[in-house]
């Protein structure tokens, strides 16, 4: 099985796949895929830190560091950024699998499965956003992809418009995919399908927007 050809048929070609998903009895390269993709996220964050976007504080303190020092911290924050990648990858493979697994019968592999068709629009979305950011300084909360540009207009509450920018096409995109594999994997009322996947998600965007809210790179 060609692992990395199956995760894009499985993300462009949904119907070929829930099929092909829901009649195995096996589903292998569950772990593989697991540790590699998550890999890939650690990659793409450390690449996105490496061109300094979300550094900005770093930025700030250039001219009152010395060279080495601001070399240093640029090192720990590639790393530290990294180190989250991984533990963002894990967080969206297993905590919606974990959600969906207990509120139905399905192997909890074949709903690994379904996550591995996930992150890669997360991470999609995170690659769209470095040329954006080097080219018109553009953040996460002021990406065209996503509602924090609309909250920046109508709220100036820091949480609110955090939440809303965790909000994009591509999680959008990535409900899509989830409720679209779970309706046929658990044969389920397709309403409560659509309201488990809600519910998980409104549930990471709220803790993204808490994390982004709290700004821990001021309290260290």
């Amino acid at each position: 099985m060609n692992n990395r050809v199956e995760v894009f048929r499985g993300l462009f070609n949904y119907k070929y796949f829930t099929y092909k998903l829901r009649d195995s009895e096996h589903v292998p390269g569950v772990w593989k895929n697991t540790f590699l993709l998550i890999l890939l996220s650690g990659l793409v964050f450390g690449i996105n830190a490496y061109f300094g976007i979300g550094s900005e504080y770093l930025s700030k303190k250039l001219t009152s560091i010395s060279r080495e020092e601001y070399e240093m911290q640029k090192l720990l924050f590639m790393a530290g950024q990294t180190i989250l990648g991984i533990v963002f990858g894990a967080i969206m493979i297993f905590l919606p699998a974990l959600f969906f697994w207990t509120l139905s019968d399905v192997d909890l592999k074949k709903l690994l499965t379904v996550q591995f068709f996930v992150l890669p629009t997360f991470l999609f979305e995170k690659i769209i956003g470095i040329p954006l950011a080097l080219s018109l300084g553009l953040t996460q909360v002021s990406s065209p992809f996503a509602l924090g540009t609309i909250a920046q207009y109508i709220t100036g509450n820091d949480f609110i418009i955090y939440f809303l920018a965790s909000i994009s096409i591509f999680k959008v995109w990535a409900i899509f995919i989830e409720y679209k594999y779970l309706k046929m994997l658990t044969g389920k009322n397709p309403k409560i399908v659509l309201l488990m996947v809600i519910g998980i998600n409104l549930i990471i965007w709220l803790f993204a927007a808490l994390v982004s809210f709290i700004q821990f790179d001021k309290i260290l």
